[in-house]
């Protein structure tokens, strides 16, 4: 491949990013969100001060502040990293949802045997499967962004995401390739698992509303309130809609550094898990101001070694003393059965 075509690579991948309408960066979805943006602040203007003012709702939207920082550029360049070239190395090292769907159906068949195909009640069966596959979005979402915040190692690169000083859409974006290497694995086995369990019980394989591979019910968030979730609009949903789906607010409050909001509002699109978990912080009704970031020493975070080499010197360091303390347990726990006296009863 020579400069040329390299470059008529890139540039495909970037307009498929922004112009397929399944994206999750699509410029109409983006639109949307501009949209909603405008008037949720124009609201906000209009309860406070009595008047909109759109020459300051385009400053608040488009604010020079927030584009012309580090960690904005930070974003745009994780951004074309992630479209041009990460597709290629998730598609290669990643196994696919329909590969794990073809075992769950299996060993459900092996298990529990045969069901007979459903030949009736299509569109009920679509509904039902793409209800079904978002669930299991969802809840793999959950589990992964649970587990990277917990375990150290993985921690250390999802911690990338969280560098972010400033949340802008692009945000998304800022991702260590391999923080998306795991979230792939992740959702392969959870949807995947779900799409094997639909079609042992249907008897087929089940087909569900989507849009270039996208289920339907999750680019409905992302078109009306899913970028909004990294920007500086404060949008709060209280109440018994706040315990179920994630608003802007509640992801703000998940990034923020104040040491009441770590591990709060893992979710995606629903509240519901970290409601049940515990794990749900609901927003004020008026925005906090917050600070984003993480506060540590060492390389910048918003340069290509910060965002890129430092998480793996990091994550070798954070497994290399988990290992370290399996190993001083083992020996520890092999003293104690050593120690323990020997019974000599007759039982």
């Amino acid at each position: 491949m020579d400069v040329y075509d390299a470059l008529r690579f890139s540039v495909a991948r970037i307009s498929n990013e922004l112009f397929s309408a399944g994206s999750i960066f699509s410029v109409y979805s983006l639109a949307t969100t501009f949209v909603i943006a405008v008037c949720a602040l124009a609201y906000q203007r209009k309860i406070r001060r009595g008047r909109v003012n759109l020459r300051a709702i385009a400053r608040a939207i488009f604010s020079r502040k927030i584009l012309l920082t580090a960690s904005f550029a930070a974003d745009v360049k994780l951004f074309v990293l992630s479209v041009v070239f990460m597709p290629v190395v998730v598609g290669a090292l990643v196994i696919s949802s329909n590969a794990v769907a073809t075992v769950v159906s299996a060993a459900l068949h092996s298990s529990f045997g045969a069901t007979a195909p459903v030949a009736c009640c299509d569109l009920s069966i679509k509904v039902f499967s793409t209800v079904v596959l978002f669930l299991a979005y969802e809840i793999g979402y959950w589990v992964d962004h649970w587990l990277k915040h917990r375990i150290p190692f993985l921690w250390e690169f999802h911690k990338v995401h969280h560098t972010a000083e400033a949340l802008t859409p692009v945000t998304n974006f800022r991702n260590h390739p391999i923080d998306n290497i795991f979230f792939g694995y992740m959702l392969a086995i959870f949807i995947g698992s779900a799409a094997g369990a639909l079609a042992w019980l249907f008897g087929r394989t089940t087909e569900s509303f989507t849009v270039d591979g996208k289920n339907i019910l999750f680019l409905f968030f992302l078109w009306t309130i899913g970028h909004l979730q990294h920007s500086q609009f404060w949008i709060p949903f209280r109440g018994l809609l706040g315990h179920i789906v994630l608003s802007p607010a509640h992801h703000q409050i998940h990034h923020s550094t104040h040491p009441e909001h770590f591990n709060r509002n893992f979710g995606s699109v629903l509240a519901v898990w970290d409601w049940m978990y515990g794990s749900l912080e609901m927003p004020s009704k008026t925005n906090p101001r917050l600070k984003y970031g993480v506060e540590e020493e060492g390389a910048d975070p918003h340069s290509a070694f910060g965002l890129l080499a430092t998480p793996i010197v990091r994550a070798a360091l954070a497994l290399w003393r988990a290992l370290a303390d399996a190993w001083r347990a083992g020996i520890e726990r092999m003293e104690q059965r050593r120690q323990r006296p020997k019974s000599t009863g007759i039982f």
